[in-house]
């Protein structure tokens, strides 16, 4: 029966445990950064869905898709949806989706809603056709900055089309 190591089985371990933890450090490190990170951009994504939906909704309702209304213009930051209480007024800025309700004279600070999202980056196109908008195809995805290098993730596309199939939506003008 032994009762000790020698001096091979003591020298075995001391070189082969420091390399055991560098593998073991490096897996360590991905969960305490990685993983929060990628953590983050998911939960921002989820934002961004939310937002996406009401666009649906308000598309959906939607009397018309505008190019313009009082000074603004439609672009791939901007989308103008008319409704029955007005212009609804969506703008994909850096870090955040606003969506203003913009009635004859401009915008009424209490009809807005905001959604941030700062590593979103959201692009609207409004699809048309003899003249006028019938759908908006919005594009989302998320950056991400890691080791200086910029990735896209969580990339998506969605069609809204602003009347039904089978006429039941309200005409587009």
């Amino acid at each position: 029966m032994r009762k000790a190591f020698t001096l091979i089985e003591v020298l075995v371990l001391v070189t082969v445990a420091p390399l055991l933890m560098v593998v073991v450090s490096g897996i360590f490190a991905t969960f305490i950064r990685d993983v929060p990170r990628e953590t983050r951009l998911v939960q921002q994504n989820t934002t961004v869905l939310d937002m996406l939906q009401q666009v649906r909704l308000d598309v959906d309702d939607a009397a018309g898709l505008l190019e313009q209304f009082n000074g603004t213009t439609a672009n791939e930051r901007t989308l103008l949806i008319r409704d029955s209480d007005g212009v609804v007024c969506y703008r994909f800025e850096d870090g955040r989706a606003v969506r203003t309700l913009l009635k004859g004279q401009g915008a009424n600070p209490d009809d807005q809603r905001v959604w941030r999202i700062p590593n979103a980056v959201i692009k609207c196109r409004l699809w048309t056709r003899e003249g006028s908008a019938y759908a908006v195809e919005i594009h989302s995805h998320m950056q991400q900055q890691v080791a200086g290098l910029t990735t896209t993730k969580l990339a998506n596309s969605q069609v809204f089309f602003a009347r039904s199939i089978g006429g039941k939506g309200r005409e587009v003008q």
